[in-house]
């Protein structure tokens, strides 16, 4: 007991410091210049490459253009100040219409009236770090095009490093459905604040798998890492995704090393729950380096307004009040607006089939029953549709993706357990052996000889040490 208690201790510890790091990361934002972001801004205002509000996606949907340019010009207009200020209150314009006007005033060396300066101190921000200096030097133009290299490559690292611990398919499974079956590939162009969001997603991802494949106090380092890092860049996209896709990347690759169902759950009931608590940590911890600033009744008064609206609160016609009923929205808009969703949808689910009773041939009927266990982290998203209810159903335009990452999390589990090695006692199999991960598997506590299993989908032999054969890799 005092261990645990000792290393919970230690973990809190470590998201203090993660938190302030944070702080210190917006104090660093704040000190590029605003007249440099301000020059670029406008000119962009000029050539026509900053809003307006609500343009097409040109993928079926709406684009988030309104947080775009509220992102673009977050950290703006309030004179006076210094930076330990301006990073507690974290100023911001209005949105496009109405931003535009004061961008070019802040551009002709204008003051801007204390009114037209909002307190954005409900987020962290946190993309200000990575906005305000590539602004500054390449514009809107520019913060588009690193935020796509930022999306291609996170992509990438995840399907490699979650690939590399299970199966490359699993890996590319997790993933496909969300490129294929929702408008992330046009955020660069359109909302490149939901490319950065969707982008430190991805990295969670690949984090989780790293931490995983070690062990189950690196699982919990890994995960809370993700979600504070997506609380930090985030502005209350999609939390959903994230979480899922972690708890079930955590899941599988520890099934992948031990092909325990204990196992398994441990690591998935671990990642599912440290990764709301720490996300929720380093949100409150963010409204307290505001309270600090701004005063405690201040900001609690602002903060409570803005939770009970986006959980219970009402918007003309939009926000129907009935169980289910954000949950119906978003699959309604994703069905409606995303013209590939029910095919990509109907090939996941014979892929699914496929994958489990090739899995059942493998591995016997066991590891088929590993796949509900496997995939239930898909059931967050449901659950965050019904808790923020409000912001479910305003925002369905870009929360409705969490569906296609649903259907990520069970493609993931069944790939996963298909591809996986053969061991001793699987169907047909008899030149096969058992995987120790404990690696003493030989009364000597060392590993010895060499044995042929068949690794793949594709059932490719090959010779390996007892100690290299976990179907897991290392990055």
């Amino acid at each position: 007991m005092k261990s645990v208690l000792r290393w919970a201790g230690l973990f809190l510890a470590a998201v203090a410091v993660v938190q302030i790091v944070f702080f210190g990361l917006l104090v660093v934002g704040q000190t590029v210049p605003d007249h440099a972001i301000v020059t670029h801004l406008a000119k962009d205002i000029k050539d026509g490459n900053y809003g307006p509000s609500g343009i097409t996606d040109r993928m079926g949907g709406t684009a988030d253009t309104f947080t775009e340019c509220i992102v673009a010009a977050t950290g703006l207009g309030q004179e006076g100040a210094n930076v330990l200020e301006r990073a507690a209150f974290m100023p911001r314009l209005p949105s496009c219409q109405d931003g535009k006007q004061e961008i070019l005033d802040l551009a002709a060396g204008k003051s801007l009236a204390p009114s037209g300066v909002i307190g954005y101190y409900k987020y962290w921000s946190g993309y200000t770090v990575l906005t305000r200096p590539v602004i500054a030097a390449f514009g809107l133009t520019g913060m588009r095009i690193v935020s796509g290299g930022m999306l291609l490559f996170s992509a990438i690292l995840a399907v490699v490093v979650v690939g590399r611990r299970t199966s490359m398919w699993a890996g590319a499974g997790l993933l496909l459905p969300l490129g294929l079956a929702s408008n992330i590939m046009s955020t660069p162009s359109t909302s490149f604040s939901q490319a950065l969001s969707i982008s430190v997603i991805f990295f969670g991802v690949a984090l989780t798998a790293w931490g995983a494949s070690i062990s189950t106090k690196w699982t919990v380092i890994a995960v809370g890492l993700s979600a504070a890092l997506f609380c930090f860049v985030d502005l209350l996209t999609t939390p959903a995704i994230p979480w899922a896709f972690c708890a079930v990347v955590a899941a599988g690759v520890a099934y992948a090393k031990s092909r325990t169902i204990r196992s398994m759950l441990l690591a998935g009931v671990v990642a599912v729950s440290t990764w709301p608590v720490v996300w929720g940590l380093t949100w409150v911890s963010r409204w307290i380096f505001a309270a600090l600033m701004m005063g405690v009744r201040t900001t609690y008064k602002f903060i409570m307004s803005n939770i009970e609206f986006r959980t219970a609160g009402d918007h003309g016609a939009v926000v129907k009040h009935y169980l289910f009923a954000p949950t119906e929205a978003n699959w309604q808009y994703w069905i409606t607006h995303v013209s590939t969703a029910i095919f990509v949808l109907i090939s996941a689910g014979i892929i699914i089939v496929l994958s489990l009773v090739m899995a059942w041939r493998r591995h016997g009927a066991r590891s088929v029953t590993a796949w509900p266990l496997l995939s239930i982290s898909a059931v967050v998203v449901i659950v965050w549709y019904e808790v923020l209810s409000n912001h479910s159903q305003i925002h369905a335009f870009f929360t409705s993706r969490g569906y296609p990452a649903m259907v990520g999390v069970l493609l993931f589990a069944a790939l996963l357990l298909w591809g996986l090695p053969r061991v001793s006692g699987s169907p047909g199999v008899k030149d096969a052996v058992a995987v120790d991960p404990s690696g003493l598997d030989h009364p000597s506590g060392t590993n010895k000889g060499r044995e042929r299993i068949h690794t793949g989908p594709q059932g490719v032999d090959k010779d390996l040490n007892h100690q290299n054969a976990r179907p897991t890799g290392t990055f």
